[in-house]
């Protein structure tokens, strides 16, 4: 394991594993995936070592039952882990066993619209510290519109309701451990939207004008505009 490096003179060291297993890969009617995946970093910081291990398992299986109408389920099941050596951050340490399920259904009409609906179960455990507990459940659904061949209109949104709890009887939702528990969300209900707008202008031209808001939690809501042009070589 990266954890073990001893080397004084290691800077950084990093380790990727991935194996993927496909049946029936081609087919337009179904088809099954399962994904391998074993990251593992070791890094020298300002105040010690500092190692990352990523276990993941993925299991994908779709069905197309018209040329319209397709139903997919994602399944997920690893560990995520942060060791530090230094005692002093040892706080923010955590070893988070997580598995996750994921259906979809999605239509498509021809090349210009498409409709995506899906539901995903999260269970995330920490097995270090205050040993934290997050289970979140999400409802989701994507729409893209294609305006001739030129422009383009996406939107989506997420609603997310999670329970979050600890040992500790007032969970601490501010450290790592929590940020990486709740994706960037907050206890309770949680809503996500945004809407994308693409439009070619020329040949090698593209114009792109992105919006986001979200309301974590009991938090305000946080609205987020960008704009570009990028071209096209």
């Amino acid at each position: 394991m990266v954890s073990s490096v001893n080397d004084s003179s290691l800077i950084i060291l990093g380790n990727v594993f991935i194996n993927t297993f496909s049946f029936n890969r081609f087919s337009s009617k179904w088809g099954m995936d399962l994904n391998n995946t074993r990251n593992l970093t070791k890094a020298l910081l300002t105040y010690g070592y500092e190692s990352r291990i990523l276990k993941d398992w993925s299991f994908k299986a779709r069905w197309n039952i018209t040329r319209s109408i397709l139903i997919d389920v994602t399944a997920r099941d690893g560990m995520n882990q942060l060791l530090n050596s230094n005692p002093k951050f040892g706080n923010r340490n955590y070893k988070i066993q997580q598995n996750s399920v994921e259906p979809r259904v999605s239509f498509t009409k021809g090349s210009n619209f498409r409709i995506q609906l899906g539901y995903k179960l999260t269970d995330k455990n920490n097995e270090e510290g205050d040993q934290e507990q997050s289970v979140s459940h999400s409802v989701n659904t994507e729409i893209k519109y294609n305006i001739l061949q030129s422009t383009s209109i996406q939107g989506k949104f997420t609603f997310s309701s999670i329970n979050f709890n600890s040992f500790n009887p007032i969970p601490n939702t501010n450290s790592p451990v929590a940020y990486i528990m709740l994706d960037g969300l907050l206890p309770g209900k949680n809503y996500l939207w945004s809407i994308d707008f693409t439009k070619r202008l020329s040949n090698n031209l593209e114009l792109m004008i992105q919006y986001e808001g979200r309301k974590p939690g009991e938090s305000r809501v946080v609205h987020v505009g960008r704009a570009s042009i990028r071209a096209i070589l």
